[in-house]
């Protein structure tokens, strides 16, 4: 089930691509804060909300791809391997998936070099509006 959904993400993966804009700036997500996504081929600010309130999406991780633009795929591995740590519950077996925002060529051209990972989960086929912190849940 976790692999056609991980198709279906795909297609959202693509809609995030990072540019740069000033207060709920991307740039600015940190470990914790909850957001809604926007629908746009790249994301500039995204409507930052208290966790407490609904939202589809929590920043879990942030780090660093260093001095080459590793493939999608190695930066979503990265995220996922970053996942149990913070959810505290191994990938394969939650029912909270993982995405991550990437620098573009362009963005880490210009020295965008941070991969941020974030937590959704579906509600049938779209992605759901959940309520309280993902970090720590073991979901």
């Amino acid at each position: 089930m976790k692999l056609t959904r991980l198709a279906l993400l795909g297609v959202v993966l693509a809609l995030f691509a990072v540019s740069c804009s000033d207060e709920g700036n991307v740039f600015s997500l940190g470990v914790g804060d909850c957001f809604t996504a926007v629908d746009a081929t790249e994301i500039q600010d995204v409507p930052i909300v208290d966790c407490s309130e609904p939202h589809e999406h929590e920043v879990f991780a942030v780090w660093n791809v260093g001095d080459s633009l590793p493939a999608q795929s190695a930066m979503e591995a990265g995220c996922i391997d970053r996942f149990d740590a913070a959810i505290g519950t191994p990938f394969a077996e939650s029912e909270i998936y993982s995405a991550p925002i990437t620098p573009t060529s362009e963005s880490f051209d210009a020295g965008d070099r941070e991969v941020i990972c974030y937590t959704f989960e579906f509600d049938g086929d779209e992605i759901a509006k959940v309520t309280g912190s993902a970090l720590g849940s073991g979901r």
